[in-house]
């Protein structure tokens, strides 16, 4: 699995969440699933290391079209709507078909005004 976390604004950097007074700006969460070729349900889950909470459930993908082991079936979530997260860092797990399918470390990177 590819998978990639950064903001929509490139101003902001090129990796991570952005985070302004402890609220999301707009991000996108992409990734490249191989897996046998099928329909599933597709999620992704924002975790908090330490306890384990789930601190945000991304989009439910009810129809997911996975071409195979073969070739990577992409996916993007673009959030635009805002919601309360504090900087730091967080894990990305995400499920296909009921299953965890990976794991990976994001950051939730603090940022002022917006940038010149």
């Amino acid at each position: 699995m590819r998978t990639s976390v950064r903001p929509l604004d490139p101003a902001y950097g090129s990796d991570g969440i952005p985070v302004q007074n402890n609220r999301t700006l707009p991000f996108s969460v992409t990734r490249a699933w191989s897996a046998p070729a099928g329909r599933y349900l597709e999620r992704w889950f924002l975790v908090h290391p330490a306890t384990r909470t789930v601190v945000f459930e991304g989009p439910i993908r009810d129809e997911v079209l996975i071409w195979g082991l073969q070739a990577l079936s992409s996916l993007t979530d673009r959030l635009m709507n805002s919601f309360p997260l504090e900087p730091g860092p967080y894990l990305l797990v995400f499920a296909l078909g009921g299953h965890k399918g990976a794991e990976i470390e994001v950051e939730a990177v603090p940022v002022s005004g917006r940038p010149a």
